[in-house]
């Protein structure tokens, strides 16, 4: 077994572990630097094997991207302005990006993490993390390999481990099911026209090119891969389940009538900000807006206006089948399950034409070639069942020695914070924050694995600054990226990195080093329970689901890291304009000035 010693271990290679590697290699171009991820190629998300042809961003060309990477110069022709970007301009970004900046040499692809342990060192310099792993050389063919570090960080994201329940019946079940990650291997199959040769015991409806594909879950993933199904000609029955939360809101790029505005936008707007609760910021217009009676009046009002623009624009009760995709709960609960309408063709008007039919139910069973719904038994034909069921909130990787899951703050594992530290951060949220008190109760999807585990979410991620577990904050040895659900994702991931490697190697020059582990705890459960109860029908039960919040998440990190929050070049372009990737490039060399400037004044004083 080979070992191999790291100064820095990155767990990842998608938008989070890019962006640390880069952020890591410029701020010390000598550091001994590995990035893992099992994938076949770099992007995560937007990874090569992942790709398939209707794939797009829910963002604009110039949105979508590092502050220091334009997409426009660096990766021309793959996109236009004013186009939402195709999953290949986002990998062949992501990949340029790589090799731009010297990290592609640093990852090792194929290569699957089995376990995390975090043990005492045999160089009698402490503690360490000593992650094994197994990398796939070629089909059959695997090697295993370990490696030793003192600094690691997972940015294996919220999008790495499919959840696939399983369901009565599925061994006889012959056709093609699989998760929506997986669509890019099996849409040959699925969309393949049929057979003339009829010879074989293959049952009648896998023949069938009039047979329905079957589609589960009600996410914007669901959307995607109904219309990547139906805009082909394909017959889709969608299955939205009775027990979960609905369909998601889904809204034209351009929304908010009369303003006319980008939906991405909005929430980089930071007077918009104003207009959604958040524990950790206080202003004198968001106080009066969210703790009196007639400022939470106006709040609701600016709500409903963009829940009565996306009712308006997308004609829900104009057929028997659209009004069936009416979300159950107001946006304002929904977080980022509020997506955008990013399809070159019509949506709503697949639907009309009747090739898609919606079923609000649960899948009772499966039957060969057939799907048995809970809703009085209809039985459907199909060719396949896609799951776009969500992702797990495990990374797949297995922390030792036993007990560490629960240090680490995983949803799954008993909650590291004493329940009185919980019950007193909700009794302050809803002092500061009434309007959280008359929020919908949180609805979890419990699910068995193929290997029957169940999966179980007991709380939120309990992550200080959603960044590090509070029990390891002193250790200054490890840093979770990517728990953080948001559109923006591209400044929250060069952010984070920046504040994640400071913390790691300058824990000292960080403002919010000196609280002490107490005072950590407190503010971990504070802002953790805030995100639970601020989208409860979205993913705040299990993390941070951030839109109009990354806004002031982004000055939290900043005012740690004693940089600038004001990104523009007025107070009122700072307030009323949209902040784009490329106001927040530089943030490494504004750091190493900072750090600089901080080192010589501390020679001043001692001479």
């Amino acid at each position: 077994m080979e070992t191999q010693i790291a100064d820095l271990a990155i767990i990842g290679a998608g938008w989070h572990g890019l962006a640390t590697a880069k952020s890591a290699l410029a701020l010390d171009p000598s550091v001994n630097l590995v990035v893992l991820d099992s994938a076949a190629s770099v992007g995560g998300v937007w990874a090569e094997e992942r790709l398939y042809a209707e794939l797009r961003t829910n963002n604009l060309l110039g949105s979508y991207e590092y502050g220091d990477f334009p997409m426009r110069d660096n990766v021309p022709g793959l996109v236009k302005p004013g186009e939402h970007m195709s999953g290949r301009a986002m990998h062949e970004y992501l990949k340029a990006y790589a090799a731009h900046f010297g990290i592609l040499d640093k990852i090792k692809l194929n290569c699957k993490v089995d376990s995390v342990e975090y043990c005492e060192g045999d160089d009698g310099r402490g503690k360490q993390w000593v992650i094994k792993c197994t990398t796939t050389i070629e089909p059959g063919h695997e090697k295993s390999n370990t490696i030793r570090t003192r600094k690691l960080i997972l940015a294996t994201g919220l999008t790495s481990q499919p959840r696939i329940p399983t369901f009565s019946g599925q061994q006889s079940f012959g056709a093609p099911l699989f998760h929506a990650k997986e669509f890019a291997l099996y849409q040959d199959t699925i969309f393949a026209k049929p057979s003339n040769d009829n010879t074989g015991d293959q049952h009648e409806g896998a023949r069938d090119d009039h047979t329905p594909i079957t589609v589960l879950g009600g996410s914007k993933s669901a959307w995607d891969t109904v219309y990547a199904c139906a805009s082909k000609g394909h017959r889709v029955n969608w299955v939205i389940r009775a027990s979960g939360t609905g369909p998601a809101w889904v809204s034209p790029a351009a929304a908010f009538s009369p303003f006319n505005l980008l939906l991405e936008s909005l929430p980089l707007v930071r007077a918009l900000g104003w207009f959604s609760p958040c524990i950790w910021v206080s202003h004198p217009i968001r106080n009066f807006l969210h703790g009196t009676w007639f400022g939470c009046i106006i709040v609701r009002l600016f709500w409903a206006c963009l829940e009565w623009d996306m009712v308006r624009v997308n004609r829900y009760s104009d057929h028997e089948e659209t009004a069936k995709l009416r979300p159950w709960f107001k946006p304002i609960w929904m977080g980022t399950a509020v997506s955008i309408i990013n399809f070159p063709g019509d949506f709503f008007r697949l639907i009309r034409r009747g090739l898609v039919k919606v079923h609000i139910a649960d899948v009772e069973r499966l039957e060969p070639y057939k799907v048995v719904l809970s809703n009085g038994g209809d039985r459907l034909d199909t060719k396949a069942l896609i799951l776009c069921t969500g992702w797990k909130v495990s990374p797949g990787i297995r922390f030792l020695p036993d007990g560490t899951e629960q240090e680490m703050g995983f949803p799954w594992a008993a909650d590291p914070i004493d329940q009185e530290l919980v019950r007193q951060a909700r009794k302050d949220i809803y002092t500061r924050l009434p309007m959280l008190h008359t929020g919908p109760e949180s609805r979890t999807y419990h699910t068995k694995d193929a290997e029957g585990q169940n999966e179980t979410v007991l709380h939120p991620f309990r992550l200080a600054r959603f960044i590090v577990p509070p029990g390891l904050w002193d250790d200054h040895s490890i840093a979770f990226l990517g728990t953080v659900t948001t559109f923006n994702t591209s400044f929250v991931a060069e952010v984070q990195a920046l504040w994640a490697l400071v913390y790691l190697n300058h824990g000292s020059e960080l403002h919010h080093h000196h609280q002490d582990k107490e005072s950590i705890l407190s503010e971990t459960s504070l802002h953790t329970e805030f995100c639970a109860l601020r989208s409860p029908a979205g993913h705040g039960v299990r993390t941070a689901d951030f839109v109009f919040e990354v806004m002031p998440y982004l000055d939290l990190l900043l005012g740690d890291l004693g940089l600038r929050t004001a990104r523009k070049g007025s107070w009122w372009e700072g307030l009323f304009v949209p902040h784009r990737p490329r106001d927040y490039a530089g943030l490494v060399e504004e750091w190493k000035a900072r750090l600089s400037s901080s080192l010589e004044g501390r020679k001043i004083k001692d001479t």
